[in-house]
């Protein structure tokens, strides 16, 4: 599981998707471009913005619980999910 998100967060930057929404371990979550990640050492972390507390938080990507994409303003997530599928057709197997 470490690895997953990471994986697929660069299938989804692939098909052309890099902004993603990270489920973080303490049950929030936060939107991230690909552009706003950084490798320290072998390990990719995402640069999240913290406005609550004014910081930038570091967070190891294989500590992510689960990764989403948001449905543009004013579309329902539901139907959005069929662009989303035809984007990530062969991309992610």
């Amino acid at each position: 599981m470490n690895e997953m998100i990471e994986r697929l967060w660069e299938g989804l930057r692939d098909a052309g998707l890099p902004e993603v929404m990270l489920y973080l371990p303490d049950g929030t979550a936060s939107r991230c471009h690909w552009e706003e990640t950084a490798l320290i050492g072998s390990t990719r972390v995402a640069l999240l913005a913290d406005q609550e507390r004014g910081i930038v938080r570091i967070v190891p990507l294989a500590a992510c619980t689960g990764i989403g994409i948001a449905s543009p303003k004013g579309t329902d997530p539901r139907g959005y999910r069929a662009s989303i599928q035809s984007r990530l057709e062969g991309i992610l197997t």
